[in-house]
């Protein structure tokens, strides 16, 4: 967890770094370059988050994902937890896998054409290794419930899910997502 955190601040000074080197013959003695390396770096983000969202910005996206980020392992992953619809416009999905006699915590990951459900099921206290499974649709109960305390409940050897899912029959799971988890 820290080495990302440091990989970013690393990269962040470097690039502010970088910034203030520029921003020294346009500060004067009235304002610090860092300050003004700073609101250069805000601004440029802001300037790439405009172009992103015009059609020509969003087909260059495409392309550098399809080129570039889609060869980093894990990216998929990564980009599939953190939007909302990540995998062709469908969200990864909490839900309740029918294995044998019983019923255990899954993902629903993806939907083949054919209907059926490619479904991850995550192991405690690790959710982020399992067993992939192509289940049929009733085999799988989809769940009305935030990802993140699904996910924080089965890293707690299912401590919590109890509460999660009597919640989603009562229809309260967004409350619950906003108080903690054990």
């Amino acid at each position: 967890m820290v080495l990302p955190i440091g990989a970013i601040a690393l990269l962040v000074l470097g690039i502010v770094h970088r910034l203030q080197e520029a921003a020294d013959p346009l500060a004067g003695t009235y304002v610090h370059p860092a300050i003004v390396a700073v609101v250069m770096l805000v601004l440029l983000c802001l300037l790439i988050g405009l172009v992103v969202q015009s059609a020509t910005g969003r087909r260059a996206r495409r392309v550098l994902e399809a080129m570039l980020f889609e060869r980093v392992p894990g990216y998929r992953l990564v980009k599939a937890f953190a939007s909302e619809a990540p995998m062709g416009g469908r969200a990864v999905r909490p839900a309740l896998a029918k294995i044998e006699d019983g019923e255990c915590p899954a993902l629903v990951m993806d939907e083949f054409a054919d209907g059926r459900l490619l479904v991850f099921v995550p192991g405690a206290p690790a959710p982020m290794s399992g067993a992939l499974y192509i289940f049929t649709p009733d085999r799988v109960k989809l769940l009305d419930i935030p990802l993140l305390p699904f996910l924080k409940a089965i890293s707690s050897w299912g401590l919590g899910l109890n509460t999660l899912l009597e919640a989603a029959q009562d229809g309260s799971s967004t409350e619950l997502a906003k108080r903690s988890i054990p």
